[in-house]
């Protein structure tokens, strides 16, 4: 599973490359029969786009944009690895993959930039969240929803006390192995082991250091909130090393060793919600609060304005459905951007999350709570 991050969003809004620029989305399954069926259905959405692109590109050229997306048509165990939902986006010469925990509708657009709404509420601060179990046997990240949790892969990241203390030989002085060498694959960080309480709480501390230095690569440009799940002695650890700004002070306090992906939902959750809840009745009561002061707004425009200035502190959209899933129920979910009037409200909000975000603002999802009567609401820092 692919972490999506605030930064990635920002990345591929501002992709200012010549040349068309297509994105894909599609909810996926992880096992059972929908593997098949939605390989179909990537197949059918990508002649679509092929369509489109016809009209105007000559075929090598929609060959060659497309390739990528055909590859992935064709790996069958790439589609026994799915999670929730796939995005994938390409330009001449470039493309990107996500596996994301959450479903995405089926679209397509095509246009000289990337769309991004989709991906909008992986982001928002009402259901987005991000869960470490630790252990010295395992150290596992999860991304997670209210629905469900999927691992990350932690390539450059010790997962375990023996990633990074060599185990001591009995009766004989500990000699630490040297790493094998080559670039692929997690890395190792190999020291030397000891057998008194004090040598140990200190390797212990060192695993957990390590440990945290990767993450601040891995969760650079997140501000999800991060629950904790281990026994006390390792999370209270690695609180002290934690350089991420958004670690809850409600912890699991569990061996999460034998807890599984649904375990460890069920136990974070509840710790989320309470949390969430909080922060979004008074972002809520705020906007009403500063109603008729000029510090807020439903007017897209006026708030698309106020994004591209920075000058948005939250942004509210509507939730239920999110704008971009309304193309779903086109019989070919392929939109032109900039030519179909249907969707340029979704292109507006669009923009105005990417520019809120890329200024430091939060995106939240709101069902019609803030106003009853518009797509979008705002904060405005002035």
């Amino acid at each position: 599973m692919d972490l999506l991050t605030s930064k990635d969003i920002s990345e591929l809004a501002a992709s200012a490359a010549d040349g068309t620029h297509v994105s894909l989305f599609l909810p996926t399954h992880r096992y059972g029969s929908g593997v098949q069926a939605d390989q179909l259905q990537w197949k059918n959405l990508i002649s679509g786009v092929e369509s489109k692109l016809l009209e105007t590109l000559r075929r090598p050229d929609v060959e060659a944009l497309l390739q990528p997306a055909r590859d992935l048509q064709m790996d069958a165990m790439a589609w026994q690895y799915m999670s929730d939902g796939l995005a994938m986006f390409l330009r001449p010469g470039w493309h990107q993959t996500y596996r994301l925990p959450a479903p995405l509708p089926e679209l397509a657009t095509v246009g000289d930039h990337f769309i991004t709404g989709p991906l909008m509420h992986l982001l928002s601060g009402d259901e987005h969240y991000l869960l470490l179990a630790l252990s010295q046997n395992e150290v596992r990240l999860m991304d997670g929803s209210r629905h469900t949790v999927v691992q990350v892969e932690l390539d450059e990241v010790p997962t375990s006390l023996a990633d990074v203390v060599e185990p001591r030989e009995p009766r004989s002085n500990t000699v630490t192995r040297p790493a094998s060498s080559g670039s692929r694959g997690r890395a190792v960080f190999y020291g030397h082991g000891t057998g008194d309480d004090a040598a140990g709480e200190a390797d212990l501390k060192r695993f957990l250091r390590q440990v945290a230095t990767g993450m601040h690569d891995i969760l650079r440009g997140q501000s999800a909130p991060l629950v904790l799940v281990g026994l006390d002695p390792t999370v209270a650890a690695y609180r002290e090393v934690s350089d991420y700004g958004h670690v809850l002070p409600e912890a699991v306090i569990r061996n999460p060793d034998d807890l599984s992906p649904e375990q460890l939902h069920e136990l974070a959750w509840p710790h989320v919600e309470a949390r969430l809840r909080d922060e979004r009745s008074a972002l809520i009561d705020r906007f009403h609060e500063l109603n008729g002061t000029g510090r807020v707004t439903s007017d897209l425009a006026a708030v698309r304005e106020a994004a591209s200035q920075g000058r948005v502190d939250t942004l509210f959209l509507r939730a239920n459905p999110w704008c971009w899933e309304e193309v779903a129920g086109d019989e070919l979910p392929v939109v032109l951007l900039g030519a179909d009037g249907r969707y340029a409200e979704c292109e507006a909000l669009d923009a105005a999350a990417v520019d809120t975000l890329a200024n430091g603002g939060k995106v939240h999802a709101t069902s019609q709570e803030v106003v009853s009567d518009s797509q979008v609401a705002a904060i405005l820092r002035y």
